[in-house]
C-alpha cells in the first residue's frame, strides 16, 4: 500500500472514521501479532497486546503529529504492550515451553524449528532480544531502536551484533 494511501486512512480515523482505522489495523495487523508472538513467547499474550494496542492506538490517533509515522508510533505502542504483557501476568519460559510441546507434533518439521528460535530468542538477554525483535520483526532502523529503548545507534547495532552471534551459536 502507498504512503499516501495510508497517510489518508489515518487522517480519516483522525476524523472518527473507526473503518479506516479498521482499514489501517488490517495492513499491520499480521506484522503485530508476529512480533508480539516473538516478544512473548506466548500467543495468548501476543493476541492480548495486539489488542491492547490496537485499542489505545484508536483511542489515541489524534495525539499522532506526523501522519506518515503510523506505523512506527503503532509498533511503539505495540512494544510498549508486550512489555505490560509481560509485566502482568509474569510467564515463565519453562510453562511457555510446556505449552508449546504440547501444541506442536513431533513431526511437524518447520514448527520445531520455530519453536527452538523462540528457545533460543527467550535465552537472550531481555535488551537483546527487544533490539533483535525490533529490528528484524518490526523493521527498525538502530536509530529508530535506540529511540524507544533510550539508546545510542551503535550501541543498538552492537547489541544486535552480539545478539545474533550468539543466535547462530544456539541454533548450531
Amino acid at each position: 500500500m502507498s504512503s499516501d494511501f495510508i497517510e489518508n486512512l489515518v487522517v480519516q480515523a483522525q476524523n472518527g472514521d473507526a473503518d479506516a482505522f479498521g482499514e489501517l489495523y488490517s495492513v499491520y495487523a499480521k506484522d503485530m501479532y508476529r512480533f508480539a508472538l516473538y516478544y512473548t513467547g506466548s500467543r495468548f499474550l501476543a493476541e492480548d497486546a495486539v489488542s491492547d494496542a490496537a485499542l489505545f492506538a484508536f483511542e489515541k490517533i489524534g495525539q499522532l503529529k506526523k501522519k506518515s509515522a503510523f506505523k512506527p508510533w503503532l509498533f511503539k505502542i505495540l512494544f510498549n504492550c508486550c512489555k505490560k504483557q509481560q509485566r502482568e501476568k509474569a510467564l515463565s519460559l519453562q510453562r511457555a515451553e510446556l505449552f508449546l510441546a504440547e501444541e506442536i507434533p513431533e513431526n511437524s518439521g518447520g514448527q520445531l524449528e520455530a519453536l527452538t528460535v523462540k528457545t533460543a530468542l527467550a535465552a537472550l538477554e531481555k535488551e537483546e532480544r527487544e533490539v533483535v525483535l525490533l529490528s528484524f520483526i518490526g523493521g527498525y532502523s538502530s536509530g529508530e531502536i535506540g529511540q524507544m529503548l533510550s539508546m545510542k545507534g551503535g550501541s543498538v547495532r552492537s547489541k544486535k551484533s552480539r545478539a545474533v552471534a550468539k543466535l547462530r551459536e544456539m541454533m548450531r
